[in-house]
């Protein structure tokens, strides 16, 4: 429960801060990503051998939602801020999209620049 509240601040605290580039749709969209993704933390943190179906929902959902270059950049930026604040395993966030069986047009790794992140995927 301790985690669901300081991902909900750090969601909040990162739409504040993309407020002025970004419309209130991705704004919303990095929230509910967020929200969502809560429940890949296990795999993607810890040895759990693989995600739960609700961890996989939510990468669907990100796939579904991210469908404009402005949402995949907001999305990015969310994600790789969550990344390093809970310190996911990169080889863990690379290999959640394969593991879960959705393609996912925003990486969840640090190095990413975000601001290249384009409306169709590479």
């Amino acid at each position: 429960m301790g985690k669901k509240i300081v991902v909900a601040v750090i969601a909040f605290l990162l739409t504040l801060s993309f407020g002025s580039g970004s419309t209130s749709v991705a704004d919303d969209i990095c929230t509910e990503a967020m929200t969502k993704l809560l429940n890949c933390l296990p795999f993607l943190t810890t040895t759990a051998p693989s995600p739960s179906l609700s961890c996989c929902v939510a990468v669907g959902w990100v796939s579904q939602h991210a469908t404009t270059t402005q949402d995949r950049r907001v999305l990015c930026k969310c994600l790789k801020s969550a990344s390093l604040a809970y310190k996911v395993d990169p080889t863990r966030a690379k290999e959640l999209p394969d593991v879960c069986k959705v393609p996912v047009p925003v990486p969840i790794l640090p190095q990413i620049d975000c601001d290249k992140i384009q409306s169709s995927i590479d």
